[in-house]
């Protein structure tokens, strides 16, 4: 007992190693060159780390774990506190989803053997970002998220896929240059690089140069915000969507533009502090910038044709809800952004591999795939449309879904009297966006299911679905409703998150 009390510490950091070297040792195994071995290793390795992140969130109690001291004040390090673990249970939920549901879909999308070497070591990279102990060790696995996405994104190699993947980095990168300043600040500025609650600067030392530290503070989380698609640097998000294979689609929007929420989450909550920001010119811009990417986000998706490009804006609009929510500073603020990381990607995931299902069924002939294709496809397809239909409503925030209890509390706490105007232009937006949201997903639902006296509904033949696909649809639209249904425990969960760093 003794001896796995003293080996527990160095537990978390497991998840994080496993995935990334199972994914390398793909690259010379036997398993990796005939598609049944190649799935059998790719399952074991993604539900046994699943597995054992699960078991890791209830054991730890947030021990620290040095992997590397770099010098005196600078370490790689892991811990798995409670932040740390809701996103990591989060990512163990989805990942074995959207792998299984790959090994069907990439049988007609090859080379299938690439891109689960990339594909496993990004689920150990994201379970890294979440569990970083300090800056230096977020940063240096946010930027190795970067480079093992991008083979994702560039999965089919035709021109349009490379084009946008050159455009993926170069947002990446701008983001992490901002973000990249911030580092040398904080080392400078701070009692410790390491995540505390309520911040780590030291006032002493800020006295005398508050505003350029506020520069510094919103520079790097406009840098992180890059990866959640936040305006200016969203343009990537929409753009690369829609060239990667679907269940590359479905990771980056569900759980990679979380990574940059995480990161942003960090550095307002565990390095900033929520006083050093409050009333601030930085909380503002941020909260301003927000709404403006919910408002262009949900607009462009509503004028969008294209089925996964509007997916992709609707991403845009919806992980800055997060960001906004985070932003008011407030209890219920933070409490409805944390609602809304786990709604939105338990629903996104579930709409993308539902498209993704119409196009390997119905739309596998054609070079583009737009909304208006989906005539009558619920009639062929109807448990996937259902599915669909489910995460809309969760998206679009309709009462009993996990999305509707996360913009509940946001609007709750934008109407904290200290943030005035803003925070009821706050509520105003959400409202405009839920109008916007519902008109760019429910028509789609009702074409697909009544598809008008014209149709020939002589021909509707129902097509029949693999179980690699059908479990992760049924599973992640419950999920989308179900975190509505029963959100006492998660809230009751987040409030240990909110009272630690909003005491």
């Amino acid at each position: 007992m003794t001896e796995f009390s003293a080996f527990l510490p160095r537990l978390p950091f497991l998840p994080v190693l496993f995935p990334i070297a199972a994914g390398i040792a793909l690259l010379v195994l036997p398993t990796g060159r005939t598609a049944g071995l190649r799935h059998a290793y790719v399952g074991f390795v993604t539900l046994l780390n699943a597995v054992l992140t699960v078991a890791l969130s209830a054991l730890t109690q947030g021990e620290l774990f040095t992997l590397c001291q770099v010098t005196d004040t600078l370490s790689i390090a892991f811990r798995m506190d409670m932040l740390a673990r809701v996103f990591a249970v989060l990512v163990s939920f989805i990942w074995p989803l959207v792998t299984f549901y790959a090994f069907e879909y990439l049988r007609r999308r090859p080379p299938e053997g690439r891109f689960f070497v990339f594909f496993l070591s990004t689920c150990g990279i994201l379970i890294g970002i979440a569990s970083a102990a300090n800056l230096l060790t977020l940063y240096l696995f946010y930027e190795l998220m970067t480079f093992m996405t991008l083979p994702l994104v560039m999965h089919s190699q035709q021109r349009e896929a490379i084009r946008a993947t050159v455009k993926y980095l170069f947002y990446s990168l701008a983001g992490a240059v901002m973000a990249l300043g911030g580092f040398f600040f904080f080392h400078v500025y701070g009692v410790s690089m390491d995540f505390t609650p309520g911040g780590v600067l030291d006032m002493a030392k800020v006295a005398g140069s508050r505003g350029t530290m506020l520069t510094v503070t919103f520079l790097t989380l406009l840098g992180f915000g890059a990866k959640a698609g936040m305006v200016p640097l969203h343009a990537w998000l929409p753009t690369a969507h829609p060239v990667a294979p679907t269940p590359a689609s479905a990771v980056l929007s569900a759980l990679i533009t979380k990574a940059g929420i995480i990161a942003m989450f960090r550095v307002t909550y565990f390095l900033a502090g929520p006083d050093f920001l409050r009333g601030t010119w930085v909380q503002k811009a941020l909260i301003g910038l927000a709404l403006l990417t919910i408002f262009v986000g949900s607009m462009m998706a509503y004028t969008e044709k294209h089925l996964k490009k509007r997916i992709a804006w609707s991403s845009v609009s919806q992980v800055s809800y997060v960001v906004f929510a985070m932003m008011l500073l407030t209890p219920q603020g933070l409490t409805g952004a944390l609602l809304q990381i786990v709604a939105h990607a338990l629903a996104k995931s579930c709409l993308f591999l539902s498209a993704g299902v119409v196009i390997y069924f119905t739309l596998q002939g054609a070079n583009y795939h737009y909304a208006d294709q989906l005539h009558g496809v619920g009639r062929e397809l109807p448990m996937t449309m259902s599915c669909f239909a489910a995460a809309s409503l969760s998206i679009v925030g309709l009462p009993v879904t996990g999305g509707f209890v996360a913009k509940w509390y946001m609007a709750s706490g934008a109407l904290s009297p200290e943030l005035g105007w803003l925070g009821a232009a706050g509520v105003a937006v959400l409202m405009i966006s839920a109008l916007l949201t519902a008109g760019y997903l429910l028509p789609i639902v009702i074409d697909a299911f009544f598809p008008g006296d014209d149709y020939n509904y002589s021909t509707v033949v129902r097509l029949h679905l693999p179980m690699k696909m059908r479990l992760p649809l049924l599973l992640l639209s419950a999920g989308a409703v179900l975190t509505g249904l029963f959100a006492g425990p998660l809230t009751r969960c987040f409030g240990q998150i909110v009272g630690a760093v909003l005491p």
